[in-house]
């Protein structure tokens, strides 16, 4: 298969290391690619590099196709005219043989293994007991016909769209398919982008990881201090929630309890309002039964007695005087009782009206204290804000004094170095005419 063109380990160290010291222009940019097969583009060593990566990237594309192709493989079996318009006769002819050893497990070459053999005569047809070796060669098969590609990348879009489910989910390896393809083509793109970065652009990347690495830590460390504070004012919050809330027991407590005689007092007032009104009711009874025998005696004598009906009229008006007068009598009890009533209401209204202006006092106060709070916070935040400016020019004058400070040292070294040199050469020159002296005199 595709193996054969993956590289050695010699070579693509090799290649990596040269390739890495190129510059980042020559490797990145897609849209203006350079001819590597003219003489003066590139040298042997970026050829081959470039050839190597896309190599590298053959086999991944390669492994990414097989792998949709191998998840897809389940629907493409259903598919027997999309398939039979595309294979030939020939492969359709071994498609048929090996879903035909699929179904029927007892004519499969695993067989070799004995305790497959004595589950399947047990009845045991799971997917241990049904695997085919054959099966790659079906992949092999599909591979080979391009045209089939359309139609398995449209299954995998089909698939990301309906969402992984108990029948759509397929297992590889105890992973969701989709899963090991998305898993895949993410290591496709990070091998490519690995093989177009080069040393300098990864020693950047550690260098800025490292600062990131650093200021975590500092993060880190005022997060825990900050943990610190908010537990410590959680702790004080709860401390107090916890004294309120045992107020608030006791409070509920007594409530409970005037609740309590309130309910058992109003049961006493009902049951001797339930008295009272069954007495005047027995009383009223005894009085209309009084007043029907008198309405009968009247009638009686109205009818023999028509002669004495003045004598009687003038007992009934009497009688009526009485009942008026009673009347009157109720209505100025009533309207007694109601103006009581309404010196306790205009007392609730007054209540209420002193209440309402106490809270509308209260508004004014704080509304007042709203004023004074909230410049308060505004020159405080302004205060903050300075603070951190005059750290920061600190740092940044610290940090210009350190690089002149270094700068000053390496320009001292310098000349340190050139004075020694002089003197060295000096004193070589002055050795060579020494020699050239004492040859003289010879």
């Amino acid at each position: 298969m595709s193996s054969g063109t993956l590289l050695s380990p010699s070579t693509f160290s090799e290649s990596s290391k040269t390739g890495s010291s190129r510059s980042a222009a020559s490797g990145t940019e897609k849209d203006r690619e350079e001819d590597l097969t003219k003489d003066n583009a590139a040298s042997p060593i970026d050829l081959e590099c470039h050839i190597q990566a896309e190599r590298i990237t053959k086999i991944l594309d390669e492994a990414v196709y097989k792998t949709k192709l191998a998840i897809c493989l389940p629907k493409l079996v259903q598919e027997y005219d999309t398939l039979s318009s595309i294979l030939s006769a020939h492969h359709m002819d071994d498609l048929i043989f090996i879903f035909e050893q699929y179904d029927n497990p007892l004519f499969s070459t695993s067989l070799l293994n004995m305790a497959a053999m004595e589950d399947i005569k047990a009845g045991d047809l799971s997917m241990k007991n049904r695997l085919n070796p054959e099966l790659g060669h079906l992949l092999y098969i599909m591979n080979s016909y391009p045209a089939l590609r359309p139609k398995v990348e449209e299954m995998i879009q089909e698939m990301e769209e309906e969402g992984p489910s108990d029948k759509e989910g397929y297992k590889i390896s105890g992973i969701s398919g989709l899963g090991y393809l998305r898993t895949l083509q993410q290591f496709r793109e990070l091998m490519i982008r690995q093989l177009h970065t080069t040393a300098a652009e990864e020693l950047a990347t550690k260098i800025n990881t490292r600062k990131l690495e650093a200021s975590n830590e500092k993060l880190i460390a005022k997060i825990k201090e900050y943990t610190a504070t908010l537990k410590e004012e959680n702790d004080r919050f709860e401390e107090t929630m916890a004294l309120k809330t045992d107020i608030i027991k006791k409070l509920e407590y007594e409530l409970m309890v005037l609740n309590h005689d309130a309910s058992i007092k109003l049961k006493k007032k009902i049951l001797d309002s339930d008295r009272q009104m069954v007495l005047a009711s027995r009383a009223h009874a005894v009085k209309s039964e009084m007043l029907k025998e008198e309405e009968i005696e009247t009638r009686e004598s109205y009818e023999t007695l028509l002669r004495q009906h003045l004598i009687e009229e003038k007992n009934q008006r009497a009688r009526r005087f009485k009942v008026e007068t009673q009347l009157m009598s109720w209505l100025q009890k009533y309207d007694v009782e109601m103006g009581d009533k309404q010196v306790e209401l205009d007392e609730f209204t007054e209540k209420y009206d002193d209440e309402v202006q106490q809270c509308e006092k209260l508004e004014e106060e704080l509304a007042e204290q709203d004023k004074q709070y909230i410049p308060l916070m505004a020159e405080r935040e302004a205060e903050y804000q300075q603070e951190m400016v005059e750290k920061m020019n600190k740092f940044l004058m610290e940090h210009a004094a350190r690089v002149i400070q270094n700068a000053w040292r390496e320009v001292l070294a310098n000349r340190a170095e050139k004075k020694r040199l002089k003197k060295l050469q000096k004193k070589m020159q002055a050795a060579a005419a020494a020699a050239e002296k004492k040859g003289g005199k010879k």
